[in-house]
Order: structure tokens, then C-alpha cells, then sequence
């Protein structure tokens, strides 16, 4: 009998064997006879997608699938997809322990309530922004990727397609339709969503007060609310970032397949929205290991055990990160995502002097908006969580030393042109940070004549009531800031006032998408600006002045062959502060 079932497993065995043995074979076949076999295979005997470029990818793809039917093959012959079951029934219980610890206690109430409190000051904050005008970037992501989904997940002609974020701009522009506010809404949402994770991460490293404290100050901080209204996956990073951190936190004290398995995924929704979540991500996984290494396994049998999961889940979401570009790489090509010219390693001769032009540049934008004495507080709040971290933190090693460790490491080997937008991701951390040194020292001190409530708490309470006189006076404001427009918003205006039937517009970088994004919106064509038209009679040239442009320069960059128009004739018809519209006949 046990003969007879093992023969007759080894034969149902044989079809996904086969079927791996098809896909591989497949991957091997060179590209001429790839493209043959598969052109073959559909109705019109042509895939167009597939070039030499991309060949690999598709071989990588078939190869893959053929080893997946091979482990199938294998669990079926042998008989152990038990195994297969005995891991969706941990994960399963994994995950049902995981939700039930989220329930929040009766003496955690009161804490929640004044976060909902602090979420609320931290919307009314964003909110001011909401309508401001659209920088390029911001624009140049909704009229050249967010417009399609198929566009959204398989262009990348330019690194400014932060995937994951466009996806959702895709769906919330389709929603309520081409509004600012609903291009914004993702990253407005994230931003909004930071205050409770740091909440979150923070109340699990140092305490309640301390997570109070920094939840209020990544409501309140100036940059933070700007990038949360800037239609970019800045936000989206950063808060993964602290997710995985918060998650990252539960993994080192409870063994969790379930949450190590969302470690994957954030990690791998982090690089889908853009690549420098590899700053985050290195940065938890060094500290993971340090805690390892200097605590021990904790739940874990040994600390190799816990490595293994630690490597199970990198592996994971390197695996699902390079899923999910997928069709970027068959459509665009693995090129333009592993070799693009604007991440493009800056030059060792060069490298010193650019990171340090870029650092200075980021504390002026992070520390511009933010008064001088809240600033030196702040970082005499991070020394202080440093130096007395064994006494504050629930943690062996300091998350902020593995920070220091990784980025260091990965700026020597990646070099890259580190603008101020990359360190977005740690900006709330910074802030958990302040807080922890100075909260979480405060907290200590029980004075008698405040009947033992820990100077922490009128610290917060002072800082609330500030918070929330702010917002108080903003509310009534808000009206006034959303009816705000800027330059270009205004020069679209005054053109569609003067357009006539067969007008061409021309404008170049770097006004030429936040013109595009507000002529959409205000309902001018698209044919418009086809300067591929022959049919013209006149051309509305759209200057910006500050950047030196002349309507002779625009032309000569964008517009039609300019043997066919009259440039010395070009009339200044208005000025919008930096912007002038030029008005070129036949």
C-alpha cells in the first residue's frame, strides 16, 4: 500500500515537473528563438514587448516559474504539503495574536484620546498647504505617470515615478477626480499617519509621555507639513520607516512569522514607492542584529534561529520588491531603474564636497521654518536620548547608533547626490528622539507640590495647549490660503482668457508641468501644446524670467521650427511675477 501511494504521488508529481522543465528550457533558449517561440504563441504572431534589452528579464521571470513548479513537483511526490499547511495555520495564529495585542488597554484611553486630539491639530496644520501651488516634481508625477495605471507601473523614463505613490494618486485622481487636494491626498494621508506610528514606536521604545511628546511634535514640525502636501512618496518612506521599526520592535520580543512577514511587505511597499528605503531598511536590520547580538534570542531558541528569520525576511521583501517592478523592467528596462543617470553615483573626486554642499542645504530647509531656540532644543534633546539611552529606552543597543552606522556605510558605497527629500524618512525619528531626551528625562522627576505628576506631563500639557492655540487661530485662515494661486496658475488663466482656435502654447522646464497640470485642470486641450501641429497661426510663449529664458530661447527648446515664425516680433502681453507671456506670429 505504501508502495502504491508513493508511485501514485510521483505521478501526480509529473505535470508541474514537467511544466518546470518547460520554463526552464524556455529560459534557456537564446533570444532569436525566444522571440520566435513566444511571437508563436499569440494571435497576431508578434509581442511587441519583448526586445533584446528586455529578454533577460522574461528568461529570469520563465526561470523562475519553472522552479517554482520543480518545489511543487518535489512537495508532491514526497508528500509534504503539510508542511505548506502547518505554515498558513502558524502564520494564521501568528496573525490573530498579533491584532489582538493592537487592543488597546482601559488605562491607555486617556493617552489615545489626546492622540486623536494631537492627529486632529496635525490635519488642521496640513491643511493650510493643501492648495499651494504645485511645484514641478509634484506636477510632473500626476501628467506623465499618475494619468494611467499602466503608465504608473511600467514607465520609468525618470526616477521622478515613485511607483507606489503614483498607483495611489492614480486611484485617488480617478476617485475625486483632477482636484490639487486629491493628487495631494496620498501623501497628505501618510503625512497625517506618521503622527500615530510615531506614537506608536515611540511608546514601545521609551513610554507613554515621551510618545505623546513626539507624536505632537511630528504634528506640529514645519517640514513634515510641507512634504505632506507635496504630491511625492516622501511621506509614504517615512512612514514605513516606522513601521517597520514599530514591527521590527515586536519580532525582537515575540517570535511572529505573521509579523515578520509584513516587515516584508512594507519594506518591499517602502522600495516600490522609491529605492531609498534601502536607508530605512538597512537601518532596521543593522539594529535588529545588534539587539541580537547584545540581548540575546529572547523568544527565539537560539540566536541562529533568529537570524534565520532576520535573513528570511530581507530575502522576502527583496524578492517581492523586485516582483513588483516587474513591469518596469519588461517595459522600460532593468536600465533605467539600476543605471539611470540622475541616481548615478557622484564621483569619488567629487563626493566630499557635493555631501557636504547637500548637508548644509538640508539643515537650512529642515531647520528654516523652526525657531532658532526650539532648534537647539531639539538637539540637545537628541544628545541627551543618546548619552542616557540604557536609562530611557527599552532597548540594549541605540537605534539611533545603528542609524549612524548604516547610513554612513551605505553614503561610502552608494555616493549618492543626497539631497534634502532623502532624509525625509528620518526627520520623525529625529523627533522621537528629541523627545526621549528631554520627556523622557522629565518623567523621572515627580515634584510633591505637583502631587507626584511627572514634569513630563506639564511639559506635553504646555506644549498642547500651544498646539492647540495655533491651530485655533489657523482654522479661520484657511479659506484665505486655499483661494492662494501662484505664477503659473495665473498664467494658465490669463491664457485660456486670450486663446483663440489654432493657438500654440510653448513652455519649457522647469514650469513646463506645473503649466500642464493647471491648464488640465482649468479644462485647456492638450492639443495646445502638440507643437507637432502645422495648422498654428500664432504661438503664446510662456517665459520664466528668473531662470533667464527668452521667447527665443523657449522656442528654439520646445516649440515648432522656428524658420516659420517671427520671433523678433514677440510682444510681452503679461507678467506674473516670474512668469511672462509672449505672444509669436507666423
Amino acid at each position: 500500500m505504501i508502495i502504491r501511494r508513493a508511485w501514485i504521488s510521483w505521478l501526480i508529481a509529473a505535470l508541474p515537473f514537467a511544466v518546470g522543465l518547460f520554463f526552464i528550457g524556455t529560459a534557456l533558449l537564446p533570444y532569436g528563438t525566444l522571440k520566435v517561440f513566444i511571437d508563436s504563441l499569440l494571435p497576431d504572431h508578434n509581442f511587441n514587448s519583448l526586445k533584446p534589452w528586455n529578454a533577460g528579464v522574461i528568461k529570469v521571470l520563465f526561470g523562475a516559474v519553472g522552479f517554482v513548479f520543480l518545489g511543487l513537483a518535489t512537495l508532491t511526490g514526497i508528500r509534504q504539503w503539510n508542511l505548506i499547511l502547518r505554515f498558513f495555520k502558524t502564520n494564521l495564529a501568528d496573525a490573530r495574536r498579533f491584532f489582538a495585542s493592537l487592543r488597546p488597554q482601559k488605562n491607555e484611553y486617556g493617552y489615545l484620546a489626546l492622540l486623536l486630539l494631537i492627529m486632529l491639530l496635525g490635519i488642521i496644520f496640513r491643511l493650510e498647504r493643501i492648495y499651494a501651488p504645485f511645484g514641478h516634481d509634484e506636477a510632473y508625477t500626476y501628467v506623465a505617470f499618475a494619468r494611467s495605471l499602466f503608465t504608473a507601473i511600467s514607465d520609468y523614463h525618470l526616477p521622478n515615478n515613485h511607483v507606489f505613490h503614483t498607483i495611489l494618486t492614480y486611484f485617488s485622481t480617478q476617485i475625486f477626480g483632477n482636484q490639487p487636494w486629491a493628487v495631494r491626498l496620498p501623501a497628505f494621508i501618510a503625512g497625517v499617519m506618521l503622527i500615530p506610528a510615531a506614537y506608536w514606536l515611540a511608546k514601545r521604545l521609551y513610554g507613554s509621555w515621551v510618545a505623546l511628546g513626539a507624536a505632537l511634535l511630528v504634528a506640529w514640525f514645519p517640514p513634515l507639513v510641507a512634504y505632506a502636501n507635496d504630491a511625492r512618496g516622501y511621506t509614504l518612506v517615512a512612514l514605513f520607516t516606522l513601521l517597520t521599526l514599530v514591527l521590527g520592535d515586536i519580532v525582537r520580543k515575540n517570535k511572529n512569522i505573521f509579523v515578520w512577514g509584513l516587515i516584508s511587505l512594507f519594506s518591499a511597499l517602502g522600495f516600490y514607492t522609491i529605492p531609498i528605503m534601502l536607508f530605512p531598511f538597512g537601518v532596521l536590520f543593522v539594529w535588529l542584529l545588534m539587539e541580537n547580538l547584545f540581548e540575546g534570542p529572547g523568544p527565539y531558541r537560539t540566536k541562529w534561529e533568529f537570524i534565520c528569520y532576520w535573513l528570511a525576511a530581507g530575502l522576502g521583501a527583496a524578492i517581492l520588491t523586485l516582483m513588483l517592478y516587474i513591469p518596469i523592467f519588461v517595459y522600460s528596462g532593468p536600465a533605467t531603474f539600476f543605471a539611470n543617470k540622475f541616481i548615478a553615483p557622484v564621483p569619488w573626486r567629487d563626493f566630499l564636497v557635493t555631501l557636504s554642499s547637500r548637508f548644509t542645504d538640508t539643515r537650512i530647509e529642515f531647520t528654516s521654518r523652526v525657531p532658532l531656540v526650539f532648534t537647539l532644543v531639539f538637539a540637545a534633546g537628541w544628545v541627551l536620548s543618546l548619552l542616557f539611552h540604557w536609562r530611557l529606552s527599552k532597548t540594549r543597543f541605540p537605534l539611533q547608533v545603528a542609524a549612524i552606522l548604516w547610513i554612513v556605510i551605505l553614503l561610502l558605497v552608494q555616493r549618492p547626490n543626497a539631497w534634502a527629500r532623502m532624509w525625509v524618512f528620518i526627520l520623525p525619528l529625529m523627533l522621537i528622539w528629541a523627545a526621549a531626551g528631554i520627556l523622557g528625562l522629565l518623567e523621572k522627576l515627580r515634584p510633591k507640590m505637583l502631587y507626584h505628576l511627572p514634569l513630563a506631563a506639564i511639559v506635553f500639557g504646555l506644549a498642547l495647549i500651544g498646539g492647540t492655540w495655533h491651530a485655533a487661530r489657523l482654522i479661520p485662515q484657511l479659506p484665505r490660503f486655499w483661494t492662494i494661486r501662484g505664477d503659473e496658475e495665473n498664467t494658465v488663466l490669463y491664457v485660456q482668457s486670450q486663446l483663440h482656435q489654432g493657438d500654440l502654447i510653448v513652455v519649457s522646464a522647469p514650469e513646463d508641468a506645473p503649466i500642464w497640470y493647471y491648464s488640465e485642470y482649468h479644462g485647456i486641450p492638450d492639443a495646445n501644446f502638440d507643437t507637432r501641429s502645422a495648422t498654428f497661426e500664432r504661438v503664446l510663449v510662456l517665459v520664466d524670467r528668473f531662470e533667464g529664458q527668452t521667447p527665443a530661447w523657449v522656442i528654439a527648446d520646445r516649440g515648432p521650427d522656428s524658420v516659420a515664425l517671427d520671433i523678433k516680433s514677440a510682444l510681452l502681453l503679461h507678467t506674473f511675477g516670474k512668469m511672462q507671456v509672449f505672444e509669436v506670429n507666423r
